[in-house]
């Protein structure tokens, strides 16, 4: 039960990352650890980086609702 309820919360967490970078959320990326990634990568390169998290947010979703209850 406990791996169901994890992968729905990463699943959201990685779709609203995946979206904030599709949709480019403003808001998002003026936030005090969006500007940290958008002074790092440039603002294009911070979108880059949120989708590919998110990716790999969503494959992690998978990853733990597909684990061996032991």
């Amino acid at each position: 039960m406990l791996n169901i309820v994890a992968s729905i919360i990463f699943a959201l967490l990685g779709i609203f990352s995946i979206s904030a970078a599709i949709f480019n959320f403003k808001w998002f990326f003026t936030s005090e650890n969006g500007r940290m990634f958008v002074k790092l990568f440039g603002y294009s390169g911070a979108r880059i980086f949120y989708g590919v998290a998110g990716c790999l947010i969503e494959y992690m979703a998978y990853y733990v609702y597909n684990m061996p209850v032991s």
